[in-house]
């Protein structure tokens, strides 16, 4: 499913004692690691907290072994093997794939602190996150369902949504903005940005390094 580009999402009983007791078992945690460092994109509580008595400790518990594991992830490391991986299965890289690779081996490389990108059908972000950035991916977005389909589902993906996605310089601008004031990033660091030369679904050609 990495390799495809297919997000994955891990379910079902992951903290399952947790519905009674305060906290998990060592197995539980385990799975819950093993997971992120088996590649899925995100992982998911039910019984735990639809009818569980401890329901916000399961979400924070969930949330610090998923950071845990991350922490132990070498990401040039993991950017190479699916990298690899996909030009041996399928003997190259679609145009658009092999500018969010370019994009995701930049900014590991320049230790960007975000990767922006502007996609209208959401395909770039996917593609972005199977590169497995070990950064932010800001996603800029005219459609809503675009937006729920990444925000939280892809490896990285957070959302924005705007009416239009024409005037992309200012755009960036207000994005390089909020990181400043969210306290994202310093004066001077660099942010990577994919976009396309005109607005519309399928032209993404374009990655450059902006800075704040």
């Amino acid at each position: 499913a990495n390799i495809a580009g297919k997000f994955v999402i891990t379910a079902t009983q992951m903290l399952e004692s947790m519905i009674t007791n305060p906290r998990p078992t060592r197995a539980e945690c385990s799975d819950v690691a093993n997971a992120v460092l088996d590649g899925t994109d995100c992982v998911m509580l039910s019984g735990e907290t639809a009818n569980g008595e401890h329901f916000e400790a399961a979400v924070t518990i969930m949330a610090r072994t998923c950071c845990e594991a991350e922490s132990a992830v070498n990401f040039d490391s993991l950017y190479q093997a699916v990298r690899n991986s996909t030009i041996r299965r399928f003997g190259r890289l679609s145009t658009s794939e092999s500018i969010a690779s370019s994009a995701v081996k930049t900014a590991i490389d320049v230790k960007a602190k975000a990767i922006v990108v502007c996609s209208s059908s959401g395909n770039t972000a996917r593609q972005i996150a199977k590169f497995r950035p070990g950064m932010k991916v800001i996603v800029l977005t005219t459609e809503a369902q675009t937006a729920a389909q990444s925000y939280g589902v892809l490896k990285g993906c957070t959302c924005k949504i705007l009416p239009s996605l024409e005037d992309e310089d200012k755009l960036i601008a207000e994005v390089i903005d909020d990181m400043k004031k969210a306290g994202d990033a310093s004066a001077g660091e660099p942010i990577i940005v994919v976009h396309g030369a005109v607005a519309k679904k399928g032209s993404t050609n374009t990655m450059k390094v902006e800075y704040v």
